[in-house]
This record gives C-alpha cells, structure tokens and sequence, in this order.
C-alpha cells in the first residue's frame, strides 16, 4: 500500500510538471520507479534514456498509511524538485551540476513556481 501511495504521489508530481511546463510531456514518460532497498543514499540517476526514480529512499518521509496532508505535500514537492533536477541532467547531459545545468534545473522550477502561483 504504501509503495502505491508513492507512485500515485509521484504521478502527481510528474503531472504538476506537465501542466507547467508541457514541452516535458514526452520526456516524463521516461521515468520509471525502481526500489533500491539496499541503497537509500539516491533519490534517482538520469541514465541518458531513462529517469530512474529509487522510492526506498522516500519511504522514512511517508510517515503512515494514510499520511497527512502536509506529508503528502511535502513529497509532492520532493519529486517536483528530484524530477526537475532529473530532467535538467536529460536536457544537459555533460553539464554536471555546473552552472549550465543549474539553469536549466532553475529555469523549470521557476515555471513550476509561476504555475502554482497562477492557479491559486
């Protein structure tokens, strides 16, 4: 149930994404869900194809079954934030997290920010 819950939060970020920035669409189709429950030092890679997303590593913030409000939020916000930073390495793939790439990662959380913004 709880790894449920984690998906449909994070289809719920992706949709956030989506509706900010729409030219991310065909990209977001690229991320898929893994659980490394070996390894919760990841939150995702960017392999150069797909974005994978390590949802082991987001377990200790789901803090029960059914999770407040204010939690559900805050992973919301945790994978837009992880997404964007994903997409940013898809879109610039040899910038590290040097400036190029940071841009990039600012610039689409900025529309993000300015979509959330317009719709209150």
């Amino acid at each position: 149930a709880r790894i449920a819950l984690m998906r449909n939060i994070l289809e719920e970020a992706k949709r956030m994404v989506i509706s900010s920035i729409p030219s991310t669409s065909d990209l977001l189709q690229r991320v898929m869900v893994g659980y490394d429950a070996k390894n919760d030092t990841y939150e995702a890679f960017c392999d150069g194809h797909q974005i994978i997303v390590n949802l082991f590593s987001y377990m200790p913030k789901l803090t029960s079954l059914s999770p407040s409000l204010s939690s559900h939020r805050t992973l919301i916000h945790d994978f837009v934030i992880m997404v964007t930073h994903e997409l940013a390495h898809f879109l610039e793939p040899h910038a590290g997290h040097g400036p190029i790439w940071r841009d990039t990662h600012m610039k689409m959380m900025l529309e993000v920010m300015k979509h959330l913004e317009g719709s209150k």
